[in-house]
C-alpha cells in the first residue's frame, strides 16, 4: 500500500506518467531557433521599455504621465536629439509641457550611453517643468516619417503625415501655420542638426546579426547536459524478481466528469484490474556499455507490450551525440528516468525489466556478466 497522497495522485494519473515521457518533444534548442526567438522576444521588451517615458518615471516626484490622443485627433510629433543642446532642449520642453497633443520624440540613447542614464540626463532638463511635457524613445516613427535630421515637425492624422516641416521647433510658430490652414511636406525652414542618438532598431539588428547563433546553440546543449540531473542507480550485484502491488485505497469519491461515481471512498482496487499496463519497461545505466548489451537481449512475456527505454545516466561530455548512437543502437527512443517513474515503479538497481504478470507488476533485475560492469 502508498501513503494516502500518493494514492489519490494514482487513481487520477494511472498510465499518463509514461505516456508523458513519450510523448515529450525534443528540447527546443535542438532546432537552433529558441535564441533566436528568445533575442528577438528581448529586443522587443527592450524596445518597448523604452517606449513611453511616462512622466512618473521621468519625475521627481509630481504627477502626470503619458497623456493619449483620441486616432481621429491630430497628433503634432516633434523629433529631437540631444545635438541641439540642452538650452534649445528645455525651451522645448517648457513649451510642450501641458500639450496632450504634443510628443517629443527621441531616437534612442546616445552612443554607449545605457537607458539609465539617457533618463538621467532628461530628469535633469526637465527638473522645475510643471506639468511635464509627453516624450517617447521611438525609433519606428524616425523610420516611418524617414526623419534624419532635427528638429522636424510632423503633424499626424489618421496615420497620414498633415504637415512636415524641418529646421522648426516653435509650437507657436507651428500652430500658426496650422491655423492657417498649411498642410504637406513644407520642407526645409531653419537649421537642421545631426541626430546624436542611436537607432534602436539598427542597434539591436546589428547585435543580433554579430551573434554566433551556432556557438549559442552548441552552449545551449552544452549547459542542458551538464546541468541535467540523472537519477542514478546501483548496478544489480545479483538476479532479483520483485513484485510491485499497485493496490490503493482511495481516500475520497472519485467521480467521472459525467458525475458518475467510479470509486468511493475507502474502496480498495487494483488499477490494473481496469486496464492493462501495455508496457514493457527497460531501465538501465546508458554509460556502462555491458548494461546496453545486456539490455537489448532481453524480452518481454507479452509480446504485444510496447518497450519503453529509461536511461538513469548518460554521458555529460558527449551529451546529444551520445543519445543519437544509442536510439541508432537501440533502433528505438530513448527516455531519461524521472524520479516520479523510478518512485512509481518502486526500481532499486539496474539493468532492470518492468512488465505486468497478472495484475501484478514484476521488475526483474539483472545482474552483469563477471567485468563487464564498466562506465564508457
Amino acid at each position: 500500500m502508498h501513503a494516502v497522497q500518493a494514492e489519490e495522485s494514482w487513481l487520477q494519473r494511472s498510465q499518463t506518467i509514461l505516456q508523458a515521457l513519450e510523448g515529450q518533444p525534443r528540447p527546443e534548442w535542438l532546432n537552433g531557433q529558441a535564441d533566436q526567438r528568445d533575442m528577438k522576444r528581448q529586443a522587443q521588451q527592450v524596445l518597448k521599455a523604452s517606449q513611453a517615458i511616462q512622466a512618473e518615471a521621468l519625475s521627481t516626484g509630481s504627477a502626470g504621465g503619458l497623456r493619449t490622443t483620441p486616432s481621429n485627433k491630430s497628433l503634432t510629433l516633434l523629433f529631437v536629439s540631444f545635438s541641439l543642446g540642452d538650452t534649445a532642449l528645455k525651451g522645448i520642453f517648457e513649451e510642450a509641457a501641458g500639450r496632450d497633443d504634443v510628443l517629443l520624440v527621441f531616437r534612442g540613447p546616445k552612443h554607449d550611453q545605457k537607458l539609465p542614464a539617457l533618463m538621467a540626463d532628461l530628469k535633469r532638463l526637465l527638473k522645475g517643468i510643471e506639468p511635464l511635457p509627453n516624450i517617447v524613445i521611438d525609433p519606428t516613427r524616425f523610420q516611418r516619417w524617414s526623419v534624419s535630421s532635427v528638429p522636424d515637425f510632423v503633424v499626424e492624422q489618421e496615420g497620414k503625415a498633415r504637415l512636415h516641416v524641418r529646421g522648426v521647433s516653435s509650437l507657436s510658430w507651428l500652430d500658426e501655420r496650422l491655423k492657417a490652414g498649411k498642410q504637406g511636406d513644407l520642407g526645409t525652414l531653419g537649421d537642421v542638426g545631426e541626430i546624436a542618438e542611436i537607432d534602436l532598431l539598427k542597434e539591436l539588428k546589428r547585435r543580433m546579426a554579430a551573434i554566433d547563433w551556432k556557438q549559442k546553440k552548441r552552449q545551449a546543449i552544452a549547459r542542458f547536459w551538464e546541468q541535467q540531473k540523472f537519477e542514478n542507480l546501483p548496478t544489480a550485484q545479483a538476479d532479483h524478481d520483485r513484485t510491485v502491488d499497485l493496490t490503493i485505497t482511495s481516500p475520497r469519491d472519485l467521480a467521472a466528469p459525467n458525475g458518475q461515481l467510479i470509486i468511493r471512498a475507502g474502496q480498495t482496487v487494483n488499477p490494473l484490474d481496469k486496464m492493462p499496463f501495455g508496457l514493457c519497461l527497460m531501465v538501465f545505466d546508458a554509460t556502462v556499455p555491458a548494461q546496453v548489451e545486456l539490455i537489448q537481449h532481453q524480452s518481454c512475456q507479452d509480446k504485444k507490450a510496447h518497450v519503453m527505454y529509461l536511461a538513469t545516466s548518460l554521458s555529460r561530455q558527449e551529451g546529444w551525440d551520445s543519445l543519437k548512437r544509442l536510439e541508432t543502437t537501440l533502433q528505438a527512443s530513448v527516455y531519461l528516468l524521472t524520479p516520479d517513474v523510478r518512485s512509481r515503479f518502486q526500481l532499486q538497481h539496474v539493468p532492470a525489466v518492468v512488465e505486468q504478470s497478472g495484475n501484478r507488476l514484476i521488475v526483474h533485475e539483472r545482474k552483469l556478466p563477471v567485468a563487464n560492469g564498466d562506465r564508457s
